[in-house]
């Protein structure tokens, strides 16, 4: 067995989405396996506040933008005090502070960058192989973001890894999801049929397709229910106000729910008989394992890195993105066909289970991090 050795995990982002949920998952796992892990995050960020309320070791940097010479003085001094051995980013942007820090503490870290967003610019400049070459793997969280990342950075194919991002499938499990709660909580009768959707206001996830495909649903189905789950991230307010408007001017606010900010998310999917997933572009898509965890049937756009994760007719139906009749007309096969659904729903889980299960994949970046550290040190 490995000997535990001080790892950092960073992400010096303000919002909160998956990418900061991953973060703070993967800290709190490694520390579970007894890591000496601290998760750095930008000064009274949502994520600072969260990994406390979860007792995690926390350490706050004043990062915002790309160029931040006291911050790489602190954390340079912060790196050598605590000799960590490995620094994980979680957020690209990251390493424009942390290759610096990491070299000015003369501890010479192993680090390692989770690419979680493609990019259409190359990054082969001058400054950026300096930044690449003191990254000793990029894990890439999709097949789609791996061929980027070997299309616009200079990182040799044999330092990228596709690595996916993971849920615990213990907690999002339908045997442990209280949906009948939720239901009672929101007026839902056994006659609602419930499609459910995740994520916070944010333009590219879908809102306006989904309130538009909701109108014809509930126009040929009336006792169909949307339930809206999620929160605007910071400086996106008007946008939720847009959607908002939205649903009232289609005349469905009957029909759809709002429910903001939740944190029994497991519940909330289990009140769900299918979960639409109407993303223009997704790197990846928690969302999707989650609902699939929780023997959900799912209706998504076939983009992206969600191709990783949804087989057509086996664990879902694809839809084109930007295309409202299309949805649906999936979802209404979906609503219409409740063999189809469980059929499709004990399929995903069990893809889950096989590909995206949380203890996988704290194991295979175990064995990364040991792989690194084994390397001789450049």
């Amino acid at each position: 067995m490995t000997t535990p050795f001080p790892i950092l995990q960073t992400c010096f982002s303000r919002s909160w989405g998956g990418l900061e949920i991953q973060a703070l998952e993967v800290t709190a796992q490694l520390g579970k396996r007894g890591y000496p892990v601290t998760l750095a995050c930008c000064s009274g960020s949502r994520l600072a506040a969260e990994a406390r309320d979860r007792s995690l070791e926390v350490a706050e940097f004043d990062v915002s933008g790309y160029f931040h010479p006291a911050a790489i003085w602190r954390l340079s001094r912060y790196i050598r005090s605590e000799a960590f051995r490995i620094i994980h980013c979680q957020n690209s942007r990251d390493l424009s502070v942390v290759v610096p820090a990491a070299d000015l503490s003369g501890a010479r870290p192993r680090i390692l960058l989770s690419k979680r967003v493609g990019s259409y610019v190359s990054k082969r400049d001058p400054l950026h192989r300096y930044t690449y070459s003191r990254v000793s793997r990029v894990l890439a969280i999709s097949e789609v973001i791996h061929r980027n990342v070997l299309e616009t950075t200079p990182m040799a194919p044999a330092r990228v890894i596709t690595l996916h991002d993971a849920i615990d499938a213990e907690q999002y499990s339908p045997a442990r999801g209280n949906g009948a709660r939720v239901r009672a909580g929101f007026g839902y009768s056994k006659k609602n049929i419930v499609v459910g959707f995740v994520g916070r206001f944010s333009p590219g996830k879908g809102h306006e397709e989904l309130l538009h495909a909701a109108a014809e649903v509930v126009r040929v189905r009336p006792p169909v229910r949307f339930l809206v789950a999620g929160e605007a991230s910071a400086g996106e307010e008007a946008y939720e106000r847009e959607i908002r408007a939205l649903c009232t001017s289609l005349g469905i606010d009957r029909a759809v729910t709002f429910a903001g900010f939740r944190r029994d998310i497991p519940d909330v999917m289990a009140s769900f008989d299918l979960l639409a997933f109407p993303s223009h572009a997704e790197s990846f898509g928690v969302v999707l394992i989650e609902a699939m965890a929780m023997e959900l049937p799912v209706v998504s756009t076939n983009c992206d890195g969600v191709l990783d994760i949804v087989i057509e007719g086996e664990t879902g139906l694809y839809v084109r993105p930007r295309e409202p009749a299309e949805l649906a007309a999936a979802l209404l096969r979906l609503i219409d066909d409740p063999d189809l659904r469980r059929r499709l729903g004990l399929a995903g889980r069990k893809r889950v289970l096989e590909l995206f299960d949380r203890r996988n994949q704290i194991d295979r970046l175990e064995r990364i991090y040991a792989e690194v550290l084994a390397e001789p040190s450049t």
